[in-house]
């Protein structure tokens, strides 16, 4: 709806529907006129038949071809068969109905479920937060695995260098089917040690993997190859109900529930929570003020999607969800890309205390956001192209650099921006009244 305003579509938006509606006006129509025509319709034909059969059986019965009871028994059977079939033809219409609505539910109940008890390993114990990706491969769309595409080229029949096409470049197909396999990979070869309590970084341009990554911690997805140890034990043998449990995650667009403020921030927890407790999980997520200028407080009402508060307030809403939760890993993504500057720093600096006994996964595209992170990940079409800390990264030619860099460049420029803006408005100031100082001496 705010877009077609902002477009100023809504006559556009009003004609279309009119158009769809009077199509549908028009099918509407001429269905009820079927139905008029086609049921009297038969009505008549069945009533000439029964007409027609009594009036023949009649002159039989009266001529002594047939008896009197005779007659009867065939009139009788008349009645009782021409109107059942005459309904044939509605059933016919009503199965026709029943089969579309058949395997529209159908499509909803073979949808397989996703197996959240699926786990070998039993546990209730809060998580230390330890995780590894050891030589990680992931699709969405599972390609052949490493093994499998090294087959797919030798059973072609020839390595890719053995068929070369004069310029170095190999012609072989089993290579070009390699090449298309690589690519369908979102995540290549990933290796990364996390301690517990750790703060992990994690920067790349969109698309490089960032965001698939740390989905394969709550088993959103499971890895294609490779595996991922969490406390030493594999990710699959967790189960999903449990793994969950023990992360929490602030996504990159936030969500709210159309009710009040309060229970979106409980939301998930499964037991009864005091108002101190809100209030601290608000107080860390730099929300709890904001929160406290409604005029009803924490009991105010957001709309669907939270259409009432801005999408910095929900960003901060949905963090204090995550920290009241007080998961053993936590996971940002883009947690602060909604938010200003000044907001971006409350924020941080609340989260600065939280984060020492978690282990904590920050995707982010400004540096200023990772920066504090104890190791920082660069990614780039799905592979991990550097790692290390802050000034390790900066001393150091590659990705990290340029960004900080450019980052620093803008916000230089913008500062400069600003401060002539405030010059100038300064200078226009001073001459103003310094004019008006003169007109008043010659008063």
């Amino acid at each position: 709806m705010r877009v077609v305003k902002a477009f100023a579509r809504q006559e556009y938006e009003i004609d279309r529907f009119e158009v769809e509606n009077h199509k549908k006006l028009k099918q509407g129509n001429y269905l009820i006129f079927l139905n008029g025509v086609f049921w009297p319709i038969t009505d008549i034909l069945c009533g000439i038949q029964m007409l027609v059969g009594f009036y023949l059986g009649a002159r039989m019965a009266v001529a002594g071809t047939i008896s009197v009871g005779d007659f009867l028994v065939y009139s009788g059977l008349v009645i009782q068969l021409i109107w059942p079939i005459r309904n044939l033809g509605r059933l016919v219409a009503q199965m026709s109905t029943g089969f579309v609505s058949l395997q529209r539910v159908q499509q909803i109940i073979r949808q397989e479920r996703e197996p959240l008890d699926d786990g070998r390993h039993e546990t209730t114990d809060r998580l230390q937060g330890e995780v590894i990706f050891d030589h990680v491969y992931f699709a969405y769309e599972t390609p052949a695995s490493p093994a499998e595409q090294a087959q797919a080229i030798a059973t072609n029949g020839n390595t890719p260098l053995q068929q070369s096409n004069g310029h170095g470049v190999s012609s072989d197909s089993g290579l070009h089917i390699l090449a298309s396999l690589d690519r369908e990979y979102v995540l290549q070869d990933i290796n990364l040690r996390v301690s517990p309590g750790r703060v992990v970084g994690l920067l790349g341009a969109t698309g490089s993997g960032k965001t698939s990554l740390v989905n394969l911690l709550p088993r959103f997805y499971d890895y294609t190859e490779g595996r991922i140890l969490v406390d030493g034990v594999d990710l699959r043998d967790y189960k999903r109900s449990y793994l969950r449990s023990q992360i929490g995650i602030v996504q990159q667009e936030p969500f709210l529930f159309s009710t009040t403020i309060r229970n979106n921030i409980t939301y998930g927890l499964g037991r009864d929570v005091s108002d101190e407790e809100v209030e601290a999980a608000a107080r860390a997520a730099a929300v709890h003020d904001v929160i406290t200028s409604f005029p009803k407080g924490y009991e105010t009402m957001v709309g669907e999607r939270g259409v009432t508060l801005s999408g910095g307030q929900k960003q901060r809403v949905t963090i204090a969800r995550s920290l009241l939760k007080d998961p053993s890993i936590l996971i940002l993504d883009d947690a602060t890309s909604s938010v200003d500057t000044e907001t971006d720093a409350e924020i941080r600096g609340a989260l600065r205390n939280l984060m020492k006994d978690r282990t904590t996964f920050i995707i982010a595209h400004r540096v200023q956001s990772v920066m504090e992170a104890d190791v920082i990940v660069v990614m780039d079409r799905g592979k991990i192209v550097q790692m290390g800390t802050h000034y390790e990264l900066l001393n150091q030619p590659g990705i990290y650099r340029r960004v900080y860099d450019l980052q620093a460049r803008i916000e230089a420029e913008l500062e400069q921006e600003i401060a002539d803006a405030v010059h100038r408005a300064d200078a226009k100031l001073e001459t103003k009244q310094n004019g008006q100082g003169g007109a008043a001496e010659k008063v």
